[in-house]
Parts: C-alpha cells; sequence; structure tokens
C-alpha cells in the first residue's frame, strides 16, 4: 500500500494561508467565505481526485497550518473523512509530520510500501527526502497542471 501526503493551502485550494481565515465559514458547494467575507475555494477536480484516490491509495495531509481553523474547513466540504492521521500542525517541519503518519500507519497494521509526497511549494522536499528515503515528490502546479494530470501521473507511479 502507498501513502499519499497532501499539502493543503496552494495545493488542494487556492488560498496562500488557511489559518488566517475567520471563523464561521459559510459554504457554498466548492468554496467558503469566512466572517469577514474573505474567500477560500477548491482547485477544481479536487473531490473528484480524492475520491479516486482514496481507492488506491492510503491519504493523508502534512499542512503547516492551525488544524483548530482549518479542520473545520475540510469538514465542511465534506473531505476530513478522506484522511488517515492526517497533520495540520502550526510548524514548517513536514518530515516529522510525514514520518510520524508512517509509524501510525504501521502500528495500526498497515503495511506501507512507498511515498508520495504532493505539495505547491518544493522548500520543505530536501528534509522529506532525508526522514523518508524513497519518497516520490510531485511538485503541484509544476509537475501537474490539474488534478486530472496529476492522476495520469499517479496511475504511471502506482
Amino acid at each position: 500500500m502507498i501513502l499519499l501526503v497532501l499539502d493543503l493551502d496552494g495545493t488542494l485550494w487556492d488560498h496562500p494561508d488557511a489559518s488566517r481565515l475567520s471563523p464561521s465559514y459559510e459554504f457554498h458547494g466548492d468554496y467558503l467565505v469566512d466572517s469577514t467575507g474573505e474567500e477560500l475555494h477548491l482547485f477544481p477536480g479536487v473531490r473528484e481526485f480524492l475520491e479516486w484516490s482514496g481507492e488506491r491509495f492510503v491519504l493523508s495531509i502534512a499542512s503547516w497550518n492551525v488544524e483548530e481553523k482549518v479542520r473545520p474547513i475540510l469538514e465542511g466540504f465534506g473531505l476530513w473523512d478522506y484522511f488517515r492521521f492526517p497533520k495540520i500542525e502550526n510548524h514548517p517541519d513536514k518530515a516529522d509530520m510525514i514520518t510520524r503518519t508512517l509509524r501510525e500507519l504501521e502500528l495500526s497494521g498497515y503495511d506501507v510500501g512507498g511515498v508520495i509526497y504532493v505539495d505547491d511549494r518544493d522548500i520543505h522536499i530536501d528534509d522529506v527526502k532525508m526522514a523518508v528515503p524513497g519518497v516520490d515528490f510531485i511538485h503541484m502546479w509544476v509537475d501537474v497542471k490539474s488534478f486530472e494530470e496529476l492522476m495520469q501521473l499517479l496511475e504511471k507511479l502506482g
């Protein structure tokens, strides 16, 4: 089984820092409006991608954010339940988040045969590669330009 780890800001949605949003959130299909009128939009194809990849991979999150602000966004969009041992933490150490997720999965009986990490920024990848040898990194919006292209690439990797 392959673990597919996703970033959130700039990867699943268009907002650069969802932790800056102010609850309460008003949901309208694939976007939300916070209490100040600021919007966050899911990128096109996110829901279909999560449905598709959830049948092929174990999905998790490594996000530098404040969970108390961001988890309600995922729950409001109906996306939270796709993820196993998601890490939404207010620090940039994604290598630590991913290694702890791997440990939790293995302790829960999963046989993890590989890790694919998807992020719109590559600033964390060197640390992740040191902590998780053999990780495959997909630079969202550089290596692929849409969630449809991401599915095609994952079909080749998976």
